[in-house]
């Protein structure tokens, strides 16, 4: 089964034996491919759309998948079984994930892998503020750089505005990935520049260069 780098990465993180929500599944395959590669014991592939999952449900089909892997019609995590630990919330907006979480016991999960691909500052704003912490953190370059959060809703410290803005594992880490993502930031930032003068991205021009360097 065929999944993308990013797709990977996610299920990397995916503690094993885990049983996993996995929101948005769209067509299941990172629900199959975690079941198939036994990482996960079970996962329960949800979606809000009645299309998507009748595609989802036909791929567990074709894997001889549906003992362990149950597609659900849901929205956000509301129909959750109690026996999920590890929720992956990948490729929506800040907004939305915000709002699954809102509406959440998020305590009674041990863990969530989550992508998003715009705003990734502040959903760890938001971590931070609801004391969550973050336990893993990855940037892939998968045609674009995706920034992967791995966090538990235990006591977390307060994180910096540094780490808010580039991760505080991340910036511990100084990855290759990591590096390369923040020059292309940096030669984005010095682009916008040439056209506008604009004190903030000089500060995060310099801001950037201090953690390369």
């Amino acid at each position: 089964m065929r999944l993308s780098k990013r797709l990977k990465r996610i299920a990397a993180k995916v503690e094993h034996d885990a049983i996993v929500y996995d929101v948005g599944c769209d067509h299941a395959l990172l629900s199959c491919y975690l079941v198939k590669e036994n990482i996960a014991k079970k996962v329960y592939a949800g979606d809000n759309k009645a299309g998507p999952l009748r595609s989802a449900a036909a791929n567990i089909e074709a894997s001889g998948l549906k003992d362990k892997v149950i597609p659900i019609l849901a929205d956000g995590l509301k129909k959750a079984p109690e026996d999920v630990d590890t929720v992956i919330i990948a490729g929506m907006g800040f907004n939305t994930l915000k709002s699954i979480l809102d509406e959440t016991d998020v305590r009674r999960f041990k863990r969530f892998i989550v992508q998003i691909n715009h705003q990734v500052s502040e959903l760890r704003a938001y971590i931070s503020d609801h004391g969550y912490r973050i336990i893993d953190e990855e940037v892939v370059f998968d045609g674009f750089y995706y920034e992967i959060i791995v966090f538990d809703p235990t006591d977390g410290e307060k994180l910096s505005d540094l780490e808010i803005a580039y991760g505080p594992i991340l910036l511990a880490r100084k990855d290759e990935v990591f590096i390369d993502y923040l020059k292309d930031r940096k030669r984005k930032l010095a682009n916008i520049l040439k056209n506008h003068d604009d004190t903030a991205i000089k500060e995060e021009i310099e801001k950037i260069r201090k953690i390369i360097e």
